[in-house]
Formats: C-alpha cells, sequence, structure tokens
C-alpha cells in the first residue's frame, strides 16, 4: 500500500512569471520576451513530450505570454519550469530577467468562517456524546444551510442543518455540562450567533436566528456603511466603470447588475465563467460598491456604475491578478476593487499596477486580514490600501462580530479597528468592514466581515467622487488622472482617533450634490449628516492637478 505524500512533493515543476525590470541594468543586454517565448514553447513542448524517465506525460505544461493592452508588446510569460531551467536562465540573462514563482492569493473576506477548537489527542476509551437540534427563524420557520459548530472542552464538531433546519452533532470525551459553545452562521439571510456554555440536552435543543435587515420582499435597508460614508446619490452624467477582481458574479440577482466581464479560470471560457460565483465573496464585494438604488434590499455606494466582474478565484495567482488587471486597462475602467492579496511581493506585478495607473485607473485594495503587516498589492505605494474598522450597535451582541471588537475605538467611542485588520505605514484609509451586509448567490444577502469588505466602500467612494468632479474626469487618462482621484479620496478622509497605522488620513466621507432619492421615484431619508467640511472650490482642484503633476513627475524621475 503506497504512502500518503503531499502532491507538491511529486512535482517536477513550479509555475513562474518571468519578465524584465522596468530598466535595463547597464551591464546586461536587454531580453527579447519574443525570442524567448519561442525557446520557451520549445521546451515546453519536449517536457510535456516526456516526463524524466522517459515516458510519455499527457499533461501539457502551463504556458501563457501576457500581452500588454495597449502596444501589444509581450510583457511577461506565465511558465512551468523546473529548478534547473529557472538556474539556467538566470545564470545566462542576469539581473536583464524577473523570474518570480507564481504565488497563490486568497480572499480577504471571513465568509463566516469560525476558528476550529484545539481539542487534544483522545484514547478510544472516550465516550462520545450526540447532540440533536433545530435552528428556526423567528416565526419558527426552519432555516437550513446553517453551519454550526458545537465546541467542548476536548472535541469541537461541525454540521449543516438539513431542509428541516435540523442537524446532529457527535462529540468524542464531552459531557453535555462541559459544552463550552455553540455558534451558528447561517450561509444567508440571517445573522449568526454565539452561544457561551450552551445549556443543550440531547435532543429536542431548538436554537433562534434573526433575520438581517436587508431582504426582497421588505424595503430597502439603510445600512450602517452607506450611513458612515454618506449616502450619496450620483449626478447624471458618463456612468463610472469599476472592476470588480474576485470570485466572480452572482448573474440574475435583481439587486445588482453587471456591464460585463471577462473569468481566468483554467480551461474555463473566459466570456461566461465570470457569471458564477461559489463562494459569494465576488458578488457581495460588487454589492457593496454598486447594488441597485431601487425599493428593495439595499443600495450600493455609487448609485450609477457599471461593474466589470473579473473572475481570478478559484485558484487565483499573482499571474492571474495581472492578466486581470490587463483586462481592466482594455475595458478603460476608472476603478478596480481588489479584495485579494498575499504575502509575497512581485515586482511583474507592480509593473501592470504601474502600467494601469498610466491608464489614468484607480486601483484600491483590501490590506488583509491576518493583524499584521499590509499584504500585496495593497502594500504597493501606487495601490490605495484600506484597512477595516466597526460600528459598536450595528449588530446583535450574541453574532460572531462581536470577536472582532478591539481596545481601539475612535475619539467619539462610536468605532473600533477591526481585529483582524493588517495594519502599517501603508495603510491610505479605512472602511466599514464589520457586519457588513450585501448581495450574494441565492439570490439573497449575507454579513460578512473582512477588508475585503472595507475595500468596495472605498472604491465606491472613489466612482462618486469621480462623478462628481468634471475636472478629473476631462483629464487625459493618465498617471495624473488616477492620482488625482486618489488624493481626491484623501482630502475628504476624516481621522478617527486611532492610530494612523489603522486609520491612514482616516474614513472618507461623501457630501451629496443632488438630493437623496430612489430611481423609482421613492422617496428616501437622508443619512446622518457627517462632521461638515469646508466648502471645496477652484482653489482645491487647483491643488489636486498640483499635486497630481509633482507626483507624476516623481513616477518619472524613479523610472
Amino acid at each position: 500500500m503506497p504512502e500518503v505524500t503531499s502532491k507538491n512533493d511529486q512535482k517536477k515543476t513550479k509555475k513562474f512569471i518571468i519578465g524584465k525590470p522596468t530598466i535595463t541594468p547597464a551591464n546586461v543586454d536587454e531580453v527579447d520576451l519574443e525570442a524567448l517565448s519561442a525557446k520557451l514553447t520549445a521546451r515546453q513542448q519536449a517536457f510535456s513530450a516526456m516526463d524524466v524517465d522517459g515516458q510519455a506525460n499527457a499533461d501539457p505544461l502551463a504556458f501563457e505570454e501576457m500581452r500588454d493592452p495597449g502596444t501589444g508588446a509581450i510583457h511577461a510569460l506565465n511558465v512551468e519550469l523546473t529548478n534547473d531551467h529557472v538556474k539556467e536562465l538566470r545564470e545566462e540573462h542576469g539581473a536583464a530577467l524577473i523570474i518570480e514563482e507564481d504565488h497563490d492569493l486568497q480572499m480577504f473576506g471571513l465568509v463566516g468562517a469560525f476558528e476550529m477548537s484545539q481539542a487534544p489527542a483522545l484514547s478510544p476509551q472516550n465516550n462520545e456524546i450526540k447532540v440533536a437540534l433545530k435552528v428556526v427563524d423567528e416565526n419558527d420557520a426552519p432555516v437550513p444551510g446553517v453551519r454550526v459548530d458545537l465546541s467542548g472542552e476536548l472535541w469541537s464538531d461541525t454540521q449543516m442543518t438539513n431542509a428541516q433546519g435540523k442537524v446532529t452533532l457527535k462529540l468524542f470525551g464531552e459531557t453535555l455540562d462541559s459544552l463550552t459553545e455553540l455558534r451558528l452562521k447561517p450561509s444567508r439571510g440571517y445573522w449568526s450567533r454565539l452561544i457561551d456554555a450552551p445549556a443543550l440536552a440531547a435532543r429536542d435543543n431548538v436554537v433562534r436566528v434573526t433575520a438581517l435587515p436587508a431582504n426582497l420582499d421588505g424595503p430597502q435597508a439603510d445600512l450602517w456603511g452607506n450611513q458612515t460614508i454618506g449616502n450619496t446619490i450620483m449626478p447624471d452624467g458618463d456612468r463610472v466603470r469599476v472592476a470588480v477582481v474576485d470570485s466572480g458574479f452572482a448573474d440574475g440577482h435583481p439587486d445588482v447588475k453587471a456591464a460585463g466581464g471577462r473569468g481566468f479560470a483554467e480551461g474555463g471560457d473566459p466570456n461566461e465563467d465570470w457569471k458564477s460565483d461559489d463562494s459569494g465573496h465576488g458578488s457581495h464585494v460588487a454589492g457593496t460598491i454598486g447594488a441597485i438604488n431601487n425599493a428593495v434590499g439595499m443600495r450600493g455606494v455609487a448609485d450609477k456604475v457599471d461593474i466589470f466582474p473579473l473572475r481570478v478565484f478559484p485558484g487565483a495567482s499573482i499571474s492571474k491578478l495581472m492578466a486581470a488587471i490587463d483586462a481592466a486597462i482594455e475595458m478603460q475602467v476608472d476603478v478596480v476593487n481588489m479584495s485579494l492579496g498575499g504575502a509575497n511581493k512581485s515586482d511583474l506585478l507592480q509593473q501592470r499596477i504601474q502600467a494601469a495607473r498610466a491608464a489614468g485607473i484607480l486601483l484600491v485594495a483590501a490590506a488583509g486580514n491576518s493583524g499584521g503587516p499590509v499584504m500585496y498589492p495593497a502594500a504597493f505605494e501606487e495601490v490605495m490600501a484600506v484597512a477595516a474598522i466597526g460600528k459598536f450597535g450595528t449588530f446583535p451582541e450574541d453574532s460572531f462580530h462581536s470577536r472582532h471588537v478591539t481596545e481601539h475605538t475612535s475619539a467619539d467611542g462610536n468605532y473600533f479597528a477591526a481585529r483582524f485588520t493588517c495594519r502599517g505605514p501603508e495603510i491610505d484609509v479605512c472602511g466599514p468592514g464589520v457586519a457588513v451586509i450585501s448581495t450574494v448567490p441565492g439570490p439573497s444577502f449575507a454579513s460578512y466581515d473582512g477588508t475585503s469588505m472595507a475595500s468596495p466602500h472605498i472604491a465606491g467612494v472613489a466612482a462618486v467622487l469621480l462623478a462628481q468632479n468634471a475636472n478629473i474626469q476631462s483629464m487625459p487618462r493618465n498617471d495624473m488622472r488616477s492620482e488625482a482621484l486618489f488624493q481626491k479620496v484623501l482630502s475628504i478622509s476624516k481621522p478617527l482617533g486611532l492610530p494612523a497605522e489603522l486609520q491612514g488620513s482616516g474614513m472618507p466621507i461623501l457630501h451629496p450634490t443632488t438630493d437623496p432619492g430612489t430611481d423609482g421615484g421613492d422617496a428616501q431619508q437622508p443619512a446622518p449628516s457627517p462632521t461638515p467640511q469646508p466648502e471645496e472650490g477652484l482653489d482645491t482642484v487647483a491643488d489636486l492637478i498640483r499635486r497630481a503633476l509633482e507626483a507624476a513627475k516623481a513616477i518619472k524621475e524613479r523610472a
């Protein structure tokens, strides 16, 4: 019987991204990527035909030319190579060639994930208990699809409720008196719930969950994120185009629409794959940005935007993010939201981010959820890095959202820095990232936590600001335009009194230019007014343009 090993140990190759430095060092020859592509293609074909033992290999190795949307020239190669091949290329080309491992990326949304209990090893003599319970709503209707996690002093079990809302959990080495915590996370439509030291019987237990304020049957909910940053109606005019690089989109959801998109799943149809979303993460992000301002469900931060989902999950990697950024440049979007990232810096990814900025695009990214240093791409200076905050009183005290409260509270006592948020000098702004309700497949709504939820709030703010500022809209699509919008977001940010590494310049606060209302003509109460800011006039616009020109000059000098 063969021993179980890691599949990673069996691989002879790894995925790499190959490109050139922005400036070729003086002591080496510049690499011709077209010629290198032809050479590597031949090598890949030979390697795919025979493996190391001389046996036929039926699986072709990955190889992709990545071309600039404007010039059509190759800017990078995504290729599988052996370590020997990598060593050979580095010896041949030296500093004239950048060879980076194509690292995986992760979502920065805590999509209802619970920590599992740490259980010590148990002997076969440990007894087991079974606990049966039923999850219902306020009207005693069963709630299916609820993740139920029951923990004790030694063991835990996790199961999903069935169509009747019922579930049975099995724990070893526990008694009914030793149970420590019961956690419930509905997949959609309801708040999560935590019960410490649950008083449970072996069966006939009933646990109740509370419906979210946003649904397709009731009036449009006024969510705390919009209240906080300002329920501003965008002026009429050209619609702002926002790309959402994420897990796809819940095509057919009645409260959020997409103008187009593209998929980057291996072997899939790029024109169709983006219309599905297995995790719900991308649909949640898209809804936060631009859910329709109608009479039901919720509304997004930006009520008049064209959303373009660019699907990179599952299997997201640095090369897929690079390809998505190229697509965003090709589609001439105005803002890109990236609620994803990783710990590995990539010079070749930064080059594509710089190319997007040079195309007039503002890139907004989630800082990360590890509680440590800011992740990439948010850590790049060209990207607006967003940290997550929560607001007291916006979620049930017995929900999982309460676990994210920290001692870092705002000067007015209303907000707190989220426990999970990454922090550091790279943070530019903060945004609502705890108990954020938005659209998910189903179609329905769910409440998520994460810097993934904070970032689209800021992307939506940027879209509104662009629509409100004709001077920035009329600028040529270059780095001065993207820098002007970057600085505009910073200029409306209000410090909350949190440490700078957790809030940056603060939380952007929008100011309306038209009376609040809905597309259908139904009246909507304006959100509570934020702290008044000085009127902005020609001096402000001139200052923005001046700073944009200075930034462009600095970028040129660095190049």
